[in-house]
């Protein structure tokens, strides 16, 4: 793989963090229960690679609210350790289920919570699935509107031409940064966000240092996020008879969706290793914000 490597490339490393048991039972429309075990398990994994490496020592977080309502420590220990915490709104909902007032109040509840327990400024914001779309263009004045100084939500498939890693929004409400993602184009309207969660799990290491220059060949940073559940070795999928409530072919298809989510997480941490050899992590992404916008 060394022979792919060319000079200079490098990547931002991420943590998606919700608490997977308790966003799953959400989206199952079930009363949620938490799982604090495995986001202690999946982001130690990941950190642990991290700390193999001659890459920066610290990362961004995004994190929900609620995780840092119902794990508290976790957030400020993190924070302590010297990374970033980020948001991934209150309870890890899609932006384009959210009104343009049900999306402030969303931000402010998590931002309060994330800051509360952090201990440190939020100033950046990656919705869930990377939920800001053409659907959504009402959220950036939204996130300026609520303090946000960055936003990394967009999945793009157009060569950049600038140099920096950001793009600068600039709306009624103030200057947004914006760090996008890559989106490989497929066939169709299908891709590949590169890379993370179950592409990162599913694709063989090849394919994904070919997307990753294949990313920076068009003026991307390629942006590597990875969820808690992940890298975590112990999984603990929702339960059938957790799923009690719902209706027999619903249950059913929420099983084999959780299988799908589960393959592949014991490959993360050789995977990570051997990227990072290759593509170094640069640190928190608020380290790479223009000084004006760093500091609004």
């Amino acid at each position: 793989l060394n022979t792919m490597l060319t000079p200079g490339q490098t990547c931002y490393l991420s943590i998606d963090l919700e608490d997977y048991k308790h966003a799953t039972m959400l989206d199952m429309g079930l009363e949620p229960r938490t799982n604090p075990e495995q986001s202690w398990r999946g982001v130690n994994r990941i950190l642990a690679v991290l700390r193999e490496t001659e890459s920066h020592p610290a990362l961004t977080l995004f994190t929900t609210g609620q995780v840092a309502r119902n794990q508290p420590d976790l957030v400020r220990e993190m924070a302590a350790q010297g990374h970033e915490i980020g948001c991934h709104s209150d309870q890890h909902e899609n932006v384009y289920t959210l009104t343009r007032s049900g999306f402030l109040h969303n931000l402010l509840r998590a931002k309060d919570s994330l800051e509360t327990a952090g201990g440190q400024r939020v100033v950046g914001f990656r919705a869930p699935n990377f939920s800001i779309d053409d659907r959504t263009s009402w959220a950036y004045p939204v996130l300026a509107e609520a303090g946000f100084t960055y936003d990394s939500s967009v999945a793009s498939s157009r060569r950049r031409t600038t140099a920096e890693p950001y793009d600068v929004l600039r709306l009624p409400e103030g200057e947004l940064v914006e760090f996008p993602i890559y989106r490989h184009v497929l066939a169709g309207n299908q891709g590949i966000r590169v890379i993370g969660g179950t592409y990162f799990r599913l694709l063989p290491l090849e394919l994904i240092v070919m997307l990753m220059k294949k990313s920076a060949s068009l003026g991307y940073v390629p942006l590597i996020y990875l969820h808690a559940a992940d890298a975590d070795d112990q999984p603990s999928p929702v339960r059938w008879n957790e799923m009690s409530r719902l209706p027999y072919l619903s249950r059913c298809a929420w099983s084999l969706r959780q299988q799908q989510w589960l393959v592949g997480a014991q490959s993360v941490a050789d995977k990570l290793r051997a990227i990072l050899a290759l593509f170094p992590h640069q640190g928190p992404m608020h380290r790479a914000l223009p000084t004006h916008a760093a500091v609004r």
